[in-house]
């Protein structure tokens, strides 16, 4: 007599069954945080390539100096920071979408830039994340550093905080120790710096130099970082390090060393 054969799975079965769903999850998920990663620096690299070509063409019109260092027509007088300076080229109509000042996982406007002349609800606090290397005019060494993102010390050269990776946080960097830099020339790249662990700096080249004491030929220039929030234009204390927890880099200048025009030797310095 024929019986009916039970087509239900078996507990064996289904455990091999969810064992392999667990492998290939595994193995799904570092792949698609990586390629979120790349599409995420991709975005960020085309933003900073946007700033600087935004700065050339005010450049254009204001013999090739740059929006830090011209006098806000509507203030009198000139940026005291990032957000300041990539204002004035909001309220000179070069630049209408105040978006390309963010990064994704990192700070971002809301694109709400209020109403002319002075467009005063752009770039607020948390709404920029882009630094700029001050002082600079479009004819300049095409080297050097001009547009990258926030460090969390604003020396020269700077130190970003590679333990916060991929976090909105002053100082973030990517996974694996890197930022974005944008240089004078136009050029942008994803750089990695000099380690992937606690404050860095960039990576140290041949003859003992990195990118922004080399191109600035040892003097160290002035920085103007970011807006975080109401407790001053460095964020929080509590998110930055102390002078004494920012060691000097190698074939660089100390860490703590102060830059020209009045910035601080380490945020907590204001």
């Amino acid at each position: 007599m024929k019986t009916k054969r039970n087509h239900a799975f078996t507990l064996i079965e289904l455990l091999v069954v969810i064992t392999i769903i667990a492998i290939l999850a595994g193995l799904a998920v570092p792949t698609y945080n990586a390629v979120q990663t790349i599409a995420n620096q991709t975005r960020g690299v085309s933003n900073a390539r946007q700033i600087i070509v935004a700065m050339k063409l005010f450049s254009k019109d204001h013999s090739s100096q740059y929006p830090d260092t011209v006098a806000n027509p509507l203030t009198g007088s000139l940026a005291q920071n990032a957000n300041d300076a990539f204002r004035l080229m909001i309220q000179e109509r070069i630049v209408t979408d105040e978006r390309i000042f963010g990064c994704p996982a990192g700070f971002n406007p809301d694109n709400n830039i209020g109403q002319g002349p002075n467009y005063g609800s752009a770039l607020m606090p948390g709404e920029n994340h882009w630094a700029i290397t001050g002082g600079q005019t479009d004819t300049a060494g095409g080297d050097m550093p001009l547009v990258f993102e926030n460090p969390v010390s604003p020396t020269w050269p700077p130190l970003w905080n590679a333990d916060v990776p991929g976090q909105i946080s002053p100082g973030r960097t990517w996974p694996s120790g890197k930022i974005i830099i944008g240089r004078n020339d136009g050029s942008v790249a994803v750089e990695a710096l000099a380690g992937t662990r606690g404050m860095i700096g960039p990576k140290v080249m041949a003859g003992g130099v990195n990118m922004f004491n080399q191109a600035s030929q040892g003097i160290p220039q002035r920085i103007l970082q970011v807006v975080y929030g109401n407790t001053g234009p460095f964020g929080p204390p509590s998110t930055l390090p102390t002078p004494a927890s920012v060691a000097p880099l190698p074939g660089g200048l100390p860490a703590a060393a102060g830059a020209p025009g009045g910035m601080p030797s380490s945020p907590l310095g204001q």
